[in-house]
């Protein structure tokens, strides 16, 4: 299954990058699907400052290796190592971003393989619950960088809810 999402984020190319590209485990900040997310390991990309991601996420636990971080063309990939159901072989997501003005296309391109029967079997569902989690995801992320730092109403939500729970 390839899902190809993109929006334009009313933010130079600059801005979007940093929080892309140098703040790649940060993404819960933003990301309404994260309840936590960190990023851990020594790098092994030149400009990474990580190798790894941690998720904590609404549907469990993940863990993502950064793929390609290329500063100079703005293109991010990680795939998700742990954590998807067994049906799941790989799910790799690549992000690229690409100047318009003063604005920024941004454009993410997921690619899941599903293994064996299960697999065929649930494809339906999971392609329908994957374009919902990739759109929300593009839209927190625009959301996040055209309102300065402020999440996404979904996302804000998520966290009155946790802060709820903890009191």
């Amino acid at each position: 299954m390839n899902f190809l999402k993109e929006t334009i984020i009313d933010q130079p190319i600059h801005r979007v990058w940093e929080v892309l590209g140098h703040q790649f485990g940060e993404a819960y900040r933003w990301a309404s699907s994260l309840i936590y997310s960190e990023s851990y390991g020594t790098p092994v990309l030149e400009g990474a400052t990580c190798s790894n991601r941690a998720c904590d996420t609404t549907q469990g636990k993940i863990k993502e290796v950064l793929r390609k971080i290329d500063h100079d063309h703005h293109i991010l990939t990680y795939e998700v190592m742990e954590g998807f159901p067994f049906f799941v072989d790989t799910a790799i997501n690549t992000w690229s971003l690409t100047p318009k003005g003063n604005q920024t296309i941004v454009t993410m391109n997921t690619v899941v393989k599903m293994k064996g029967l299960m697999g065929s079997v649930m494809t339906p569902l999971m392609k329908m619950q994957m374009n919902k989690l990739l759109s929300e995801a593009l839209e927190d992320f625009q959301y996040y960088l055209e309102h300065e730092g402020q999440p996404h109403p979904r996302k804000q939500k998520q966290l009155e809810k946790m802060a709820a729970k903890v009191a």
